[in-house]
């Protein structure tokens, strides 16, 4: 008597190539439909990069100063939602910046804008430098305008402190959609830099 035994792999049927090209297309149509969802960023999330952007920004600038042991100017202009920096190039680095392209180049900002030819960086999409519905400003500060900077402008030494000393302030920038949303960096005289937000109609630091 013969007894015929199969093998637990024959009832088994292999994918064939058709079925698993199926199975790649839907993965592809579903994944195209969620990753823009997913990627959408929310007006609070705009301001917030934003923000954080600034204060890499003059971190860089400020380190940039240090490091080439030159002074170095940043640019505000809120009407443009631009700003840029600008680093002494001179050969006595007695801090003379006449804001030309040149000097605009060697402050090695990552440009993704430029205003009447010279380089710099243009705020995202919906944010603008602004106070929004603010009153005053972190810490009670009173509200002196988008750029609380004297000339708009603020400078850094060779050794990254705010020139002259003292001369610090603050820029804030909000979301044109939402004037509750609103943040604020500040900088201090000592060249340091704090991010705030305005919640609920008061500033906590971010």
């Amino acid at each position: 008597m013969w007894i015929t035994i199969r093998s637990p792999r024959a009832n088994q049927h292999g994918h064939t190539l058709v079925e698993m090209l199926i199975v790649c297309v839907i993965f592809i149509v579903v994944l195209s439909i969620s990753l823009p969802r997913g990627m959408k960023t929310t007006p609070r999330q705009q301001l917030d990069n934003a923000a954080r952007q600034l204060v890499d920004d003059l971190e860089q600038v400020r380190t940039r100063a240090i490091a080439a042991k030159r002074r170095v100017r940043v640019r505000f202009d809120a009407e443009q939602r631009f700003y840029t920096a600008f680093v002494d190039v001179s050969d006595s680095r007695a801090g003379e910046i006449e804001e030309t392209e040149e000097e605009a180049r060697e402050s090695h900002l990552g440009f993704n804008a430029s205003l009447e030819g010279i380089p710099g960086l243009r705020l995202p999409r919906k944010i603008e430098f602004g106070v929004g519905s603010a009153s005053t400003g972190p810490l009670g500060v009173e509200l002196t305008g988008a750029i609380g900077l004297s000339e708009n402008q603020v400078e850094f030494d060779s050794r990254g402190m705010v020139f002259p000393l003292g001369a610090g302030g603050t820029v804030y920038v909000a979301h044109e959609e939402n004037p509750d949303l609103v943040a604020a960096v500040t900088i201090s005289g000592m060249g340091a830099f704090r991010a705030w937000h305005f919640r609920d109609g008061e500033w906590a630091r971010r």
